[in-house]
C-alpha cells in the first residue's frame, strides 16, 4: 500500500483537508485538520484526485482534540469531533464563505457587480450565530436490530452501527438509547423526535408538536422538521428582527408554515407554496391553532385577515400560476439541499419582491443562487451562519436580500 508524508492545507466542504502528493496530485484526507503533518496511505485513486487515510499524525494541529463519541470513526453522523468547538466555528464559516466567494468569481464576467459588491471584508461582516455544541439534536432515524437495539448508518457503507449513546442527541433521546425497543418490529426503521421532554415516534404519536418563539407548530413524525430547536428559534427571531412586512408574503418551500406563521400579525395576504400536500395540511392547521389561541377564532376554510392561500405545487410550477403575477413585498425561501428550482429562481429574479429571506442548508447551492440574485439587481444586505449542526461540517445560512 502506497504511503506518503503530507502537510494538509485548507479544509473543504465534506470535512476533509486537501494535501499534495509527491507527483502533484491532490489527496483528500478525512479526519485531518489544516496545517498537520501526516503519514497517510492511499486508499482510492480517481482520475484527478486520490483519497487518503491517516496512518500516523506526525505534527498535530493545536486545535486537535480526542473525539467525545466512541462511535465517531465508524458512525456516519459526525465528522468534526477532532477539532475543538471554537475552531469548528472557524472551519464551518471558512468553508461556507469560500463557496460564496468561488460562486461570485465564476459569475464575475456576466455580473453587473464587482465581486466585493458584497463587502470586501465579508468574513468579518458575516454573522456567526452559535448555540449548544452537544445535546442539541432532536430528530433521528434509527434502525431497529433483531434484539431491539438501535443503530445509525455506518460511515461510507450501507451497513449500520449499534449505539448506546449519542452525545449530540438531546437528553431524552440519549436516555432512550440506553434501553431497547423490543416491542417494535425488528429490522425496521423508526423516526424519533423529542421536544426536550416527550419522545414522539410514528408508532406512539400521529403528530409532533413544539412551541417555538411563542407559537405552536405541529408536524408529522415522518415528515421533515429542523433537528435543532434552539437554533431554529434563534433563526426565526433573527428573520423577524429584519423583516419589514406591510402587504403580501410568499412562503416558498413552506413545509408546515414555520416562517410565514410569524408574519400572521403583519401581512395582509400570505401564500404558501409546498409540493407535499401533507405538510401543507399541517401548515393550515398551524395557522388555525395559533389564530384561535391568540383569541382570533376563524373558520377553517376562510381564516380571515390576513387572507391565506395554500398552493400544493413545487417551485418550478409556481411561475405558471396566476398568483405568481401578484406583487409580493416579502418572500421566504427554504429549499432542499439542491437549492432553488431554476424556474423559481428565474421568477424571483424577474418579479422583484422587495425583500427575500433565503434559508439554506447547503452553502454551495446558496452561493450559486446568490450569484443569480445579485446579477438581477439584489443586494445581499445581511449574511448569517447559524450553527445548527455542531461536530459536523454542515451549517445553516440566512441571506437577507433587498432590491437595489
Amino acid at each position: 500500500m502506497q504511503k506518503e508524508i503530507v502537510k494538509t492545507k485548507k479544509m473543504v466542504f465534506g470535512a476533509s483537508c486537501i494535501a499534495s502528493l509527491k507527483d502533484g496530485k491532490t489527496v483528500f484526507v478525512p479526519y485531518s485538520l489544516p496545517d498537520e503533518v501526516l503519514e497517510i496511505s492511499i486508499v482510492k485513486e480517481h482520475k484527478n484526485y486520490t483519497e487518503g487515510k491517516i496512518e500516523k499524525i506526525l505534527e498535530a494541529s493545536p486545535h486537535r482534540v480526542e473525539p467525545r463519541c466512541p462511535y465517531f470513526y465508524v458512525c456516519g453522523g459526525c465528522n468534526l469531533q477532532t477539532a475543538d468547538d471554537k475552531y469548528q466555528h472557524f472551519l464551518r464559516k471558512s468553508m461556507a464563505l469560500e463557496a460564496l466567494d468561488r460562486a461570485l468569481s465564476l459569475n464575475k464576467e456576466k455580473a453587473v457587480f464587482d465581486k466585493p459588491a458584497l463587502e470586501k471584508n465579508l468574513f468579518e461582516k458575516s454573522i456567526f450565530v452559535s448555540g449548544p455544541n452537544w445535546d442539541y439534536r432532536a430528530r433521528f432515524q434509527f434502525y431497529i436490530d433483531e434484539d431491539g437495539s438501535l443503530s445509525l448508518k455506518e460511515n461510507k457503507s450501507s451497513g449500520s452501527v449499534k449505539i448506546k449513546d449519542c452525545p449530540i442527541a438531546v437528553p431524552a433521546i440519549r436516555n432512550l438509547l440506553k434501553s431497547n425497543l423490543k416491542e417494535h418490529t425488528p429490522n425496521s426503521r423508526i423516526h424519533i423526535f423529542s421536544d426536550g421532554e416527550k419522545i414522539f415516534t410514528q408508532d406512539n404519536a400521529k403528530d409532533c408538536e413544539v412551541r417555538l418563539a411563542g407559537k405552536r407548530i405541529k408536524f408529522n413524525p415522518l415528515g421533515f422538521f429542523q433537528s435543532n430547536l434552539e437554533m431554529t428559534e434563534k433563526l426565526i427571531n433573527t428573520i423577524f428582527e429584519y423583516a419589514e412586512i406591510s402587504s403580501s408574503v410568499l412562503d416558498f418551500y413552506s413545509g408546515v408554515g414555520t416562517f410565514s406563521l410569524f408574519a400572521y400579525d403583519q401581512a395582509k395576504e400570505i401564500h404558501l407554496v409546498e409540493h407535499n400536500k401533507h405538510a401543507l395540511a399541517y401548515a393550515e392547521e398551524n395557522f388555525l391553532i395559533n389564530s384561535s389561541s391568540s383569541g382570533i377564532i376563524r373558520e377553517k376554510k376562510e381564516i380571515g385577515f390576513p387572507k391565506i392561500f395554500y398552493h400544493a405545487l413545487d417551485g418550478k410550477n409556481w411561475a405558471k400560476t396566476k398568483e405568481s403575477k401578484l406583487k409580493f413585498d416579502t418572500v421566504f425561501v427554504d429549499p432542499p439541499r439542491s437549492g432553488i428550482d431554476k424556474e423559481a429562481l428565474s421568477w424571483l429574479c424577474t418579479s422583484g419582491p422587495r425583500q427575500i429571506f433565503y434559508i439554506s442548508c447547503d452553502p454551495v447551492t446558496f452561493a450559486r443562487d446568490t450569484a443569480s440574485l445579485l446579477v438581477s439587481g439584489y443586494k445581499l444586505e445581511k449574511h448569517f451562519l447559524f450553527d445548527f449542526y455542531p461536530q459536523t461540517h454542515h451549517i445553516e445560512t440566512l441571506g437577507i436580500f433587498r432590491k437595489n
